[in-house]
């Protein structure tokens, strides 16, 4: 009997099911398990289509707010409830007691600036944008000296800060100050007196951990024996630098704090020299500072200074041997103003000022140029214009007319730092800031499962 073998096929779904994973698994083990990761790539660089900047609450005689544009726009920017229309050179001017919220979109973002001033008496500061992490050195908690930190939330999440309080002897010790929530669309007030008492000078810094926020410092002298308390913004600091340029020295007797902060692990030295038109350089008196580190040092300056601004002083530079923080802290005839580390502008920027006798003090040129001064007053009108050759190693004053509320300040070749002084019944220090024009889009991509 003969048997009939049947043919077999031959099926490729088979063998390919049997050699795959052989094969995945053989080159897993010549090229490795581990997983390339791409490369990082820098955020890109967008035309600013949104601006928000946060006023603090006023001072007595400071309800308005003045808002202008340094772009060739014109349209209405959002201060609280209110719209104010701005155009070219122009300033407006919104009531706004309280701390307040300035947006603008489109075409006025870019460059979009604020700011407060009184005159009952002088007082003025910028409003700034929101920063993640910022500096306020020579802050009070104590009877004589006092200050109440401001932070306004613009956004509608909340937002949550932490702040840092150091002294002649170290970091205080603060937990109430540690998780700091600030609702949204809120403003939270915390005096440093109630909250962390304490004697002596002290550097602060607020970092947001959460959402965004705008810190400003309302600062107050009450000198034993003084008719009444004076008080006036402190101004901020970015970062700790080697080399802080103070603008805005008042002329005449007074008594002048210099307050240094060292947040590093070494001891600091630093070196003091005095800015004028012609030169940067060191007199006599001004000896070098030693600052601990993880510490704060106060050096009474009144002397000194005194005979320098006499002299044509109208800044103070500060070379260190390590990042340091700094201001110069002013009272004269009643009258507590601040000079706070400048940075250096680079384009055309503009500033709100306060009305009265003015000085723009100018700084830092880093190369031989030029800049371009222009003035207006608070109808739009040019009231002043001067050309500054610049060299580097000297600086440059320009006087400006009482009725200038808008400087405008266009650098050419060159960097340059600034500031305005106000001076009348009292003083007040305007910095030149440079101009938040772009903005930043982060590199985005699927992440491993």
């Amino acid at each position: 009997m003969s048997r009939s073998h049947g043919s077999r096929r031959f099926d490729p779904t088979v063998l390919l099911a049997v050699l795959l994973p052989l094969l995945c698994v053989g080159l897993l083990l010549v090229a490795g398990t581990e997983v390339e990761e791409p490369a990082p790539v820098a955020p890109a660089s967008t035309a600013l289509g949104t601006a928000t900047l946060a006023c603090p609450a006023a001072l007595r005689g400071t309800r308005e707010v003045a808002v202008a544009t340094s772009e060739d726009a014109s349209g209405s920017v959002e201060v609280g409830t209110e719209s104010v229309r701005v155009a070219p050179g122009r300033t407006a001017v919104a009531d706004a007691p309280r701390a307040v919220v300035v947006r603008a979109e489109g075409d006025l973002a870019p460059g979009l600036v604020a700011g407060r001033s009184g005159t009952a008496p002088l007082t003025a500061t910028a409003c700034p944008a929101p920063s993640a992490d910022q500096w306020f050195t020579g802050v009070g908690a104590g009877a004589r000296r006092s200050s109440v930190l401001e932070l306004v939330n613009p956004n509608a999440g909340p937002a949550v800060a932490d702040v840092l309080l150091l002294g002649g002897a170290g970091v205080v010790d603060a937990p109430r100050l540690r998780g700091v929530l600030v609702p949204g669309g809120e403003t939270r007030r915390l005096e440093l007196a109630r909250l962390a008492p304490q004697r002596g000078e002290l550097a602060m810094r607020v970092t947001t951990t959460r959402g965004r926020l705008v810190a400003a410092v309302e600062d107050t002298e009450d000198e034993l024996g003084a008719s009444r308390p004076t008080t006036d913004w402190l101004g901020s600091q970015a970062a700790p630098e080697r080399t802080s340029v103070l603008l805005g020295l008042v002329r005449g007797p007074g008594r002048r704090t210099l307050v240094l902060a060292n947040p590093g692990d070494d001891e600091v030295r630093a070196e003091l020299r005095v800015v004028t038109a012609d030169s940067v350089f060191a007199p006599s008196g001004l000896q070098e500072v030693r600052v601990a580190p993880g510490s704060t040092r106060r050096v009474l300056l009144s002397d000194p200074l005194l005979t320098a601004t006499a002299d044509g002083a109208y800044g103070l530079e500060v070379r260190a041997t390590a990042p340091v923080t700094a201001t110069l802290r002013t009272v004269a005839d009643g009258d507590l103003s601040h000079a706070v580390p400048t940075d250096p502008v680079t384009r055309r920027t503009v500033a709100v000022v306060p009305a009265g006798t003015k000085r723009l003090l100018l700084a830092g040129f880093d190369a031989v140029g030029l800049v371009d001064v222009v003035a207006r007053d608070a109808a739009g009108r040019r009231v002043a214009r001067e050309q500054v050759e610049t060299t580097p190693g000297a600086g440059a004053v320009v006087e400006l007319p009482r009725t200038a509320v808008l400087v405008e300040v266009v650098p050419d070749r060159t960097a340059v730092r600034g500031a305005v002084l106000t001076t009348g019944d009292g003083a007040a220090v305007v910095r030149l800031r440079e101009l938040v024009r772009s903005g930043l889009v982060p590199d985005v991509r699927p992440g491993l499962p």
